[in-house]
């Protein structure tokens, strides 16, 4: 999303409960995974100008009304630059459930964006490997890294585009 100033991305497990009469005797819960869900929010200041990239608060509204999942990646940004890593990302298709508009006198318009995944969400290389993690990176040899920007860089396409 273009400018962002926040993003957060949530993966969560619905579980179920098997109750068998061998796990009902030992007192434990025994647990399976029926299905994962994504979420992602995001929030930055209003564009004016776009290109597919970034898309302006209109053309996410557009995509929101018009119902229809758009094509998703997201990756952290590596250093001061504004573009996100190309070695590793996540890519899915997503449906914007809310889309926000903020815009107070004599301050710049920000916008606040929601959305769920809608099918499967795909590592694409070595996904978000190597970021900022508590602590310090290394790399495969056990060398230490510079840090990673811990912001998210996240780019959304229509299904109709491609």
């Amino acid at each position: 999303m273009g400018y962002s100033t926040g993003c957060k991305i949530t993966t969560s497990t619905e579980t179920g409960e098997r109750v068998t009469k061998e796990a009902s005797a030992g007192k434990w819960k025994e647990k399976y995974v029926k299905s994962f869900s994504e979420s992602i929010s995001a929030d930055g200041v209003v564009l004016t100008g776009s290109n597919a990239e970034m898309p302006t608060y209109d053309q996410l509204k557009d995509l929101q009304l018009a119902g229809t999942p758009v094509e998703g990646t997201y990756s952290v940004r590596e250093g001061d630059g504004r573009e996100g890593k190309t070695a590793g990302q996540y890519r899915g298709k997503y449906i914007i459930t809310s889309l926000d508009l903020d815009a107070q006198a004599g301050e710049d318009a920000k916008y606040s964006v929601q959305l769920e995944n809608c099918g499967k969400v795909e590592k694409i290389g070595t996904g978000l490997q190597g970021t900022a993690t508590a602590g310090l990176n290394t790399d495969d040899a056990g060398n230490e890294e510079p840090p990673v920007s811990a912001a998210s860089e996240t780019s959304l396409e229509s299904e109709t585009d491609e």
